[in-house]
């Protein structure tokens, strides 16, 4: 077990998504500036274990966010209209270079087809219209044009399960914990198991606010790693880890990404 790669960022870590390609180690990263509310882009490639750029496309405002991954675009749903919870526009960034490819108003992204066509819906009225695209133009693909032959397979990307006080198990996670780290009265438990390791991600109070704590054992319970990832929370974290393969990706206080190789 190897930590891989480590970056932070000057703003917040909202949202991170996998390369579809298993053979690609590629991660994009939606970022946020909370106090001026603005919106950025990145790209980390853990095989060249750096980031690739990061890029701020025109259009994209507080409500845009990223909405997919293909093989060679990054898609963005964008909100014209904030008080209604649905997206409006359709961008999308190569990956590439993190430039803007192309704009579609009133579409939103479907499905990724194959690496050269998506499926995108545009509302109608008393309907919505399904069409098919060229992924790199977003340009219509003509009726005879829409046969395929490779597909995407899904990527198997793992998160923890949560367990909180009165849930199945976590009276026993909790017990765990108490024995091997003195740990007590954990707000609540992020649980994966991936032999031979046992990964737990857990909140406690400290000094009446909320920190997290990253622990990994061996299954004959030695512990691997154990360091804190977060405090003075107001409150506890969503998809702060993921695993992909044999490698574990985390974030810590926010605004940094860290990757680690469990085999």
């Amino acid at each position: 077990m190897q930590k891989v790669f480590t970056h932070t960022f000057l703003q917040n870590i909202w949202r991170i998504l996998p390369h579809p390609d298993p053979d690609r180690n590629e991660w994009a990263i939606e970022l946020r500036e909370i106090t001026e509310k603005k919106i950025s882009f990145a790209l980390i490639d853990l095989d060249g274990r750096a980031v690739k750029w990061i890029s701020y496309p025109e259009g994209v405002d507080w409500w845009s966010s990223i909405t997919g991954f293909g093989h060679n675009q990054i898609y963005i749903h964008h909100n014209r209209y904030p008080d209604l919870p649905e997206p409006t526009d359709l961008s999308a960034l190569s990956v590439d270079t993190g430039n803007l490819l192309w704009t579609l108003p009133d579409c939103v992204l479907v499905k990724t087809i194959d690496q050269r066509m998506i499926q995108l819906a545009t509302r109608q009225p008393g309907a919505v219209h399904y069409v098919t695209a060229y992924a790199n133009t977003g340009e219509d693909v003509p009726e005879e044009g829409c046969r395929h032959t490779d597909t995407v397979t899904g990527i198997i990307l793992k998160q923890p399960i949560r367990y909180s006080a009165g849930k199945d198990y976590f009276a026993m996670l909790s017990s765990f914990l108490k024995n091997q780290l003195d740990v007590s009265n954990p707000v609540c438990i992020d649980y994966l198991d991936c032999r031979p390791y046992m990964i737990f991600s857990y909140y406690i109070y400290e000094q009446e606010k909320v920190a997290q704590y990253l622990a990994i054992f061996a299954s004959n319970r030695e512990i691997m790693l154990h360091e804190k990832l977060a405090e003075r929370r107001d409150g506890v974290g969503q998809s702060t880890i993921l695993l992909r393969g044999g490698t574990l990706v985390y974030l810590c206080n926010s605004n940094e990404f860290r990757s680690l190789k469990l085999s």
